[in-house]
């Protein structure tokens, strides 16, 4: 009976330090992802897509537009970026609740980076009565680059 008690306390001290071990790795942020990403190509324009995690949240995962052109797939908790020529566009996504027909219209420079992020909203901002739609508005530099330093995953994006 004692020799099993013997055993028993080397097993659980390996146990508890392994455990301990295990815990004092870093979790996986998307650190990896975003050191891979590569600069902006030469006479092109990055636009990073974003969208937080909202608890409230009740639909899936919109897909944005621009200028009609669908860029990729919004999740919640990730960024992805495109890279376009330079010009106006006007961007969107795709609602599941009212008719949205807000467009955030921006302006592309070569070389420079602008952040949209996704949001699940009251209808009434987009001016449709009822319900709550997504849309997807501009952020300034310093919250955008805030924003990615938040997300789980950064990168390019990924095939719908």
């Amino acid at each position: 009976m004692i020799r099993k008690h013997d055993q028993i306390a080397p097993i659980l001290a390996v146990f508890c330090l392994l455990l301990l071990l295990s815990s004092c790795a870093p979790p996986s942020t998307g650190a990896a992802a975003r050191a891979q990403i590569p600069t902006i190509a030469p006479g092109t324009a990055r636009v990073w897509f974003m969208r937080t995690t909202d608890p409230e949240e009740q639909f899936g995962d919109p897909i944005i537009f621009a200028n009609g052109n669908a860029v990729g797939r919004s999740q919640p908790g990730i960024a992805f970026y495109r890279d376009f020529p330079p010009g106006n566009y006007a961007f969107t996504v795709q609602s599941y609740d009212v008719p949205n027909k807000y467009k955030d219209k921006v302006q592309l420079a070569p070389g420079t980076q602008t952040y949209l992020e996704v949001l699940w909203e009251g209808s009434w901002i987009v001016g449709a009565a009822g319900g709550s739609t997504f849309l997807v508005r501009t952020l300034s530099q310093q919250l955008g680059q805030a924003y990615l330093g938040m997300l789980t995953e950064v990168g390019p994006a990924q095939a719908f």
